[in-house]
C-alpha cells in the first residue's frame, strides 16, 4: 500500500518461470482503494517482455584513436532484433578532462554527461564500434549491454542482458592533424620576399601552421623561420631572405593540444639578383 497524494515506485523481481523461455508480454497494473477498500477497477496496463535475455556483454575495453573512442567486445551469436547499448559518462574532473568542448566540436559546448548509442547485432555481432561523438581530451566512462527489440502482441517491448563491468578511459588527444599539402612558393622581387602558400587543412581543432626552411648553399637542416607563434591562414611571407640564394621550404600544421604533423612536401625557391 502507499499513501496518497505522492509519488511512489516499486519493482517487482520477475519470477525464474518468466526469465527463461520464448519471449512473452507481461502486464503491471496499479490499482487504487478508498478507505472502504473500494476500487475504480486497474490502471491501464504497463507492458515489459520476460523471456530468456541476451548474453551479457563480456571483455569490454576501449581505446583512442584520432576520431574517436573504440570499443571493443567479445562477440556473440546474432539473434533477430538485438543491439548493443553503449552508455557512456562524463568524469568530470579526472584525468586530462578539460571544463569546456575543444572548439572543434559543438561551437565550444561542453559533450553531454550522458550518452547512450546503439549497434545493431541482428545480423552480426563486429565485436567493436566507434564512437566518434566523444571528444578526445575528456574521461569518459563506458559500460554496455545487449539487448533484444520485440514485437508481442502488437507491444513494442525489449528484453536487457546484464550489463557489463565499467570501464574508464582518459581520452588523451595525441594524434597530430594532416600534413600540409599544395606547398607553393614565389618570388616577390619588389618586396624582396618569398611567399609561401598551401591548402588550407580541414582538421577541426586545428591551431595553425609553422613554416620550416633550409638554405641551400649553407646546407643544414631545416630551421622554423616562422616563430614560437603560430601562423594563423594558409600563407606566409619570408623576408628575410638574401637575393641570388635558394631556399627550401616546408609547412607542417597544429592542432589545440599542440601536437604537430609531419612536414609538407618541400618547394625551393629564391631571389634574382
Amino acid at each position: 500500500m502507499f499513501p496518497p497524494d505522492k509519488p511512489a515506485d516499486f519493482t517487482a523481481k520477475l519470477p525464474a518461470e518468466l526469465t527463461t523461455g520464448e519471449p512473452r508480454a507481461v502486464g503491471f497494473y496499479v490499482e487504487l482503494q478508498n478507505h472502504a477498500e473500494k476500487t475504480a477497477g486497474p490502471s491501464n496496463a504497463a507492458w515489459v517482455a520476460a523471456g530468456a535475455a541476451p548474453p551479457g556483454v563480456t571483455g569490454l575495453r576501449v581505446e583512442t584513436r584520432a576520431a574517436g573512442v573504440v570499443l571493443h567486445w567479445e562477440t556473440a551469436a546474432p539473434l533477430t532484433g538485438m543491439a548493443l547499448r553503449i552508455h557512456r559518462e562524463l568524469e568530470p574532473g579526472a584525468g586530462t578532462a578539460k571544463p569546456v568542448a575543444k572548439p572543434d566540436l559543438g561551437n565550444g559546448v561542453p559533450p553531454p554527461d550522458v550518452q547512450v548509442l546503439e549497434v545493431d547485432l541482428d545480423k552480426g555481432d563486429p565485436g567493436q564500434a566507434l564512437d566518434r561523438d566523444a571528444p578526445l581530451d575528456h574521461v569518459w566512462k563506458y559500460s554496455a549491454e545487449r539487448v533484444v527489440r520485440l514485437e508481442i502482441e502488437k507491444h513494442a517491448l525489449e528484453i536487457a542482458g546484464p550489463a557489463s563491468e565499467k570501464v574508464m578511459i582518459d581520452a588523451k588527444d595525441v594524434f597530430p592533424p594532416a600534413v600540409p599539402a599544395g606547398l607553393a612558393a614565389v618570388a616577390d622581387a619588389e618586396a624582396r620576399a618569398v611567399d609561401l602558400s598551401w591548402t588550407p587543412d580541414t582538421d577541426a581543432d586545428l591551431a595553425g601552421y609553422a613554416v620550416y626552411r633550409r638554405d641551400t648553399m649553407a646546407g643544414g637542416a631545416m630551421e622554423r623561420i616562422s616563430g614560437s607563434a603560430l601562423v594563423v591562414g594558409p600563407s606566409f611571407g619570408d623576408v628575410k631572405v638574401v637575393a641570388g640564394r635558394r631556399y627550401v621550404y616546408a609547412v607542417t600544421a597544429v592542432d589545440a593540444d599542440g601536437n604537430e604533423s609531419a612536414r609538407s612536401g618541400e618547394v625551393e625557391e629564391g631571389l634574382p639578383q
